[in-house]
């Protein structure tokens, strides 16, 4: 398989995708088990879903083969505009140009290689808007609330368009998941690249927050480093999860929300 490279050669692929001619892409995370631990929504089956922040497009594969319809895959491809704090403008996206981690190009040899009808959009999360994009059976959000600085207005732009159910495939911080295990608690950009760093009744609290009910929660699931994270730094990335006991992955759990109408003020 010929992998997008860099200037020096090389490509960092973010997921491990498993391709028809045998190969696995070198991914820095190996995502492939969780969606085991996904109730998948009976919507998806002939539905049209959207897959929020795709990176090289895990989540929207899955579900097309899943058999979804219709999937659109979401995000940005220049690093500038992401969410970087003030210190990170000019180093967060230097970084992530000098590992080679672009989302355009590992989606579209991926999408090639498996033969995909996924439509990739080139948006950002907080610009969903169902006169433009229209509204999804299935809405898929894996691994991105922690790198946004307002995660709740992400989810409210996320249920404008969600006509049917959100799964959210989240990262958990398992300090504050052990210490903490019913008060709604967040750490702070703890890393350069996160901002929230959510123990699970933060993040069904955030979810609850934007207005969803929420209808399942998995357990708690590891999600294993992959092959290609041995040449990052551990200081520079997801320092929080190499930490012991968390050296093997992250932490992390799928839950399952659909759109509410607004409640009454208790007030």
């Amino acid at each position: 398989m010929a992998s997008p490279a860099t200037s020096d050669g090389t490509r960092r692929w973010y997921h491990t995708i498993d391709l028809p001619d045998g190969s696995t892409t070198p991914g820095f995370f190996d995502t492939r088990r969780a969606p085991e631990h996904v109730r998948w929504p009976r919507e998806l089956t002939g539905g049209r879903a959207l897959d929020v922040g795709t990176f090289d497009g895990f989540w929207a594969f899955e579900m097309e083969r899943r058999g979804a319809a219709e999937v659109v895959a979401l995000d940005l491809d220049d690093p500038d505009e992401l969410d970087w704090p003030y210190d990170e403008r000019v180093q967060g996206p230097a970084l992530v140009r000098a590992i080679g981690s672009g989302r355009g190009p590992g989606f579209e040899t991926a999408s090639a290689a498996l033969g995909s009808s996924v439509r990739r959009v080139n948006r950002s999360v907080y610009d969903l808007d169902p006169a433009v994009d229209g509204r999804f059976d299935v809405v898929c959000c894996g691994a991105l609330l922690l790198h946004l600085r307002d995660p709740v207005r992400a989810l409210e732009r996320i249920r404008e368009v969600c006509a049917g159910e959100l799964v959210l495939v989240e990262s958990l911080d398992p300090r504050l998941d052990l210490a903490h295990p019913r008060a709604s608690v967040a750490r702070f950009h703890d890393e350069w690249d996160c901002w929230w760093l959510l123990n699970r009744p933060g993040l069904l609290h955030m979810t609850r927050t934007a207005g969803f009910d929420v209808t399942w929660v998995s357990p708690r699931f590891l999600v294993p480093f992959g092959t290609g994270s041995g040449g990052l730094r551990p200081s520079r990335l997801h320092s929080w999860a190499a930490r012991r006991p968390w050296r093997q992955g992250v932490l992390f759990v799928a839950v399952g929300a659909r759109p509410r109408p607004p409640r009454p003020s208790a007030r």
